[in-house]
C-alpha cells in the first residue's frame, strides 16, 4: 500500500470489513462507480494500514465503515455514507436535501441498520465466530 502524504496527491482510503459478505457488496459497488474510482479500498484486516496511519484503531474499524479522506482526517460510519453519496453527480443536485435534519436522520437510520444487519451476519457466520 503507497499513499502520498501530501494532500493533493492523497487519495481516500475506504477500510472495510473484507470477510462480510455486505461489506464485500458494497466495496465492490464502490470500485465500479466512475465516482469513487479514485477511492483506495483495504481490507480492515491489513496490519499495514494502521502502522502507517496511525489515526485508525482496529477495534474501531470493525464495529464501523471508516475513510481516510486525508492522512490525518477520517469519517466514520454513517459520515463515510453521507460523504459517498454526495459524489455522486446525480446525488450533487439533491445534496441539500441529505444535508438538512430529515436527511441526515434518514442517513443515520440507513447507516445504522445495515450495520446491525452486518453484525448479525457475523454473527451468525461459524467461520467468524471462531476468530
Amino acid at each position: 500500500m503507497e499513499v502520498q502524504s501530501t494532500s493533493e496527491s492523497f487519495s481516500p482510503i475506504l477500510i472495510y470489513d473484507s470477510e462480510c459478505s455486505l461489506c464485500e457488496r458494497f466495496a465492490s459497488t464502490i470500485k465500479r462507480m466512475d465516482s469513487t474510482s479514485h477511492i483506495e479500498l483495504i481490507s480492515l484486516k491489513e496490519e499495514e494500514v494502521y502502522e502507517n496511519f496511525p489515526i485508525l484503531n482496529r477495534l474501531e474499524c470493525e464495529k464501523e465503515v471508516h475513510l481516510l479522506i486525508e492522512a490525518d482526517q477520517v469519517l466514520k460510519g454513517p459520515k463515510v455514507i453521507e460523504y459517498l453519496i454526495t459524489l455522486n453527480p446525480t446525488i450533487k443536485k439533491i445534496s441539500w436535501l441529505i444535508q438538512s435534519n430529515a436527511g441526515q436522520k434518514a442517513m443515520d437510520i440507513f447507516y445504522k441498520s445495515s450495520n446491525l444487519y452486518r453484525e448479525s451476519l457475523l454473527n451468525r457466520c461459524p467461520k467468524c465466530k471462531n476468530k
